[in-house]
């Protein structure tokens, strides 16, 4: 009688599954996140932001400021986003609650070893339009950008002060509301790509055909992730990182493309 074998998951490859590169040439819009992924946002200006947060629902809505928490996290974990919960169900406007939350001074924030040039130089790396696009509202992004040396970076800003689809606010990772930030800049998903922190996020681009790009490092993940998932068609830790992969990835590209001439010309 023989053993059972154990059944061997096939752990994903770090950051490529074999098709990532020639994807990669593909690419005509990237859609990028920013908190989490073009900087540390969780190295301080998230809890900034969540307090705030925390203070105008306790004050509202009439509860203490341990269930405001609880009702701040509860939207977002439902809805991507705290601001449309309190819009569906209080009927608190977006506007009073990003203006009550995300305006501040924002410089206080900002990591002390965050690069400038390191940001740009990935962001520069991404052929094609790059467009910012956010569950933050308008005047965050506009604050914000200026400060990480990036306002000339991307071609255009959606933010959530602009999420808003037929009657209704939305928020990543709604779906029809990704799928129109494609038609909206008129590519088709499959020649997009998202790069986030969130894997709800990505789940919803890849179910579209995007290509998706788990940035995860600023989630203080154990040293052996991130690693690519059904839903990450890349992962890396930075945009940085993204960069260095994109290079490697072109680099390929041309070493092949010589090597085919090479070929049909013996």
């Amino acid at each position: 009688m023989t053993e059972k074998k154990k059944r061997r998951v096939k752990p994903y490859p770090y950051a490529d599954n074999g098709q990532v590169h020639p994807r990669f040439s593909r690419v005509r819009l990237w859609l990028i996140d920013c908190d989490d992924t073009i900087y540390e946002a969780s190295a301080g200006m998230l809890s900034a932001i969540h307090r705030r947060m925390e203070a105008f629902i306790a004050e509202k809505l009439g509860v203490s400021i341990e269930e405001g928490r609880e009702i701040q996290h509860a939207y977002w974990k439902r809805y991507g986003a705290t601001f449309v919960g309190l819009q569906k169900h209080h009927g608190i406007s977006p506007e009073a609650f990003f203006n009550a939350t995300h305006r501040f001074d924002l410089s206080t924030e900002i990591p002390q070893d965050f690069s400038r040039e390191k940001l740009r130089g990935a962001l520069k790396s991404l052929k094609g339009r790059r467009v910012l696009v956010t569950n933050g509202p308008a005047c965050y992004v506009k604050a914000l950008l200026p400060l990480l040396g990036a306002s000339d970076l991307f071609d255009d800003v959606v933010s959530a002060s602009d999420m808003r689809l037929m009657g209704a606010w939305r928020s990543k990772p709604d779906a029809a509301l990704l799928a129109n930030l494609a038609a909206r800049f008129h590519e088709k998903p499959e020649r997009c790509a998202l790069i986030e922190d969130s894997p709800g996020n990505l789940k919803a681009a890849k179910k579209l055909g995007m290509l998706t790009v788990w940035c995860a490092g600023s989630r203080k993940h154990p040293p052996k992730l991130p690693a690519a998932h059904s839903w990450a068609d890349a992962a890396v830790r930075s945009l940085p990182e993204l960069a260095r992969l994109l290079a490697r990835s072109r680099e390929a590209a041309k070493l092949a493309k010589g090597s085919v001439l090479t070929t049909w010309n013996q």
